[in-house]
């Protein structure tokens, strides 16, 4: 693999931690058959999560951070529990206490203390046609396929290393051709809301690691946010096509493209298998982490008809101040609106073992990452369902 003299004397004559991210960059590049690194303007580090990284990742991090700091612009996921509300959610002190270490080493490193799987929706959104290096399954399809910038699906060390040299391995979805799609999606049902994540699960699940050019959709930021975080989790997908939508949409080829074709029975069958209980003690949003906006509509729909059981918000810090009274209203109803963490990666086992969500992303992972079971359904529903 070609390196520049830069990078040839930071992989000899860096820093400690310098030679280590040159070390991770050049094994990777090798490994997937890169010919040379691509410079960066941004980086989104994932392994924030005590609960997901334990003892091992925060000696790791904790190590890297003694002499490392990023080059370019740094973001990480969300941490295993609010900091600013652990005591009140019963987190044990050690966790919140280790949770807090692994905060400072990250942000000793220079990484922005923006605990969030959606930085996108957070000022760092990259042009068309950048190259950037983020983890975070949901956070890499909507970068490329929304904003038509160029990502792997890194890991959390790879996306760390990138952001200390500047640079990442040049292959896979940073050249034209890794970006061209392997199947069409036909969707030949109104899909609104809740229904993004049905088919962001269906067609994951369908399609493994491919990348799907979609016919017959149609939705804003959000609704696409919902729809490739499902579709990342039950499928290795790091982007889609959308026609009509997605800005490199005239570039896919899909002449003969097998097609996928969903239905509405497709959908139904997607919900009832991933419902796997038939109470909830807990009704929980936000995987990925709700906007401002939609922050506000679930005020709103709590305000019209209070659950009898709580509900607890996932959302960025940004989002939790910009909306005081959404946040207010969530709370003076017995609910709790948590920031800098997410629905998948924060500690819910020690208290709840069903959760009611209308996240496909969360009904995904909480069986495995949070021993729950689940229902999965629109959360107008859900909020009639347990008044």
């Amino acid at each position: 693999m070609h390196l520049t003299r830069g990078q040839e004397r930071l992989l000899v004559d860096g820093t400690a931690a310098q030679r280590k991210a040159m070390g991770i960059l050049v094994a990777i590049g090798e490994l997937y058959g890169a010919r040379g690194l691509v410079r960066i303007t941004s980086a989104h580090v994932a392994g924030a999560s005590y609960k997901m990284i334990g003892d091992p990742g925060l000696d790791f991090i904790e190590d890297f951070a003694r002499d490392a700091r990023v080059t370019v612009p740094t973001t990480v996921n969300p941490l295993g529990t609010d900091l600013r509300q652990w005591k009140e959610l019963g987190v044990p002190p050690e966790f919140a206490e280790k949770q807090a270490r692994i905060a400072r080493a990250y942000e000793g490193m220079g990484v922005r203390p923006v605990y969030s799987c959606t930085p996108y929706a957070l000022g760092v959104r990259p042009a068309l046609g950048e190259h950037v290096a983020w983890a975070e399954s949901n956070a890499t399809c909507f970068a490329n396929s929304v904003l038509g910038a160029r990502t792997n699906r890194e890991g959390g060390p790879s996306a760390l290393a990138a952001a200390v040299v500047g640079a990442t391995p040049n292959y896979g979805l940073h050249l034209d051709a890794g970006r061209q799609p392997t199947h069409v999606l036909d969707v030949r049902t109104k899909v609104r809301g809740f229904g993004f994540s049905l088919l962001g699960l269906f067609a994951g699940k369908v399609l493994g690691d491919g990348l799907p050019f979609v016919r017959g959709l149609v939705g804003g930021e959000d609704d696409l946010k919902w729809f490739g975080a499902a579709l990342a989790s039950s499928g290795s997908v790091g982007m889609f096509h959308l026609e009509r939508r997605t800005p490199e949409w005239r570039k896919a080829r899909t002449r003969g493209l097998p097609t996928v074709r969903v239905t509405k029975a497709d959908l139904d069958a997607t919900k009832a298998a991933y419902t796997t209980a038939d109470d909830a003690d807990l009704i929980a949003l936000g995987a990925p982490q709700l906007s401002a906006e939609e922050l506000r509509e679930i005020a709103a729909i709590v305000d019209r008809r209070a659950p009898r059981i709580p509900v607890w918000v996932f959302t960025s810090r940004a989002a939790r101040e910009a909306c005081p009274a959404a946040v207010a209203t969530i709370e003076r109803h017995g609910g709790r609106v948590l920031a800098d963490t997410c629905l998948e990666v924060t500690l819910l086992e020690h208290r709840f073992s069903r959760v009611a969500t209308p996240s496909g992303k969360g009904a995904y992972y909480l069986p495995s990452l949070c021993k729950q079971r689940v229902i999965l359904e629109d959360i107008e529903t859900l909020m009639e369902r347990f008044a």
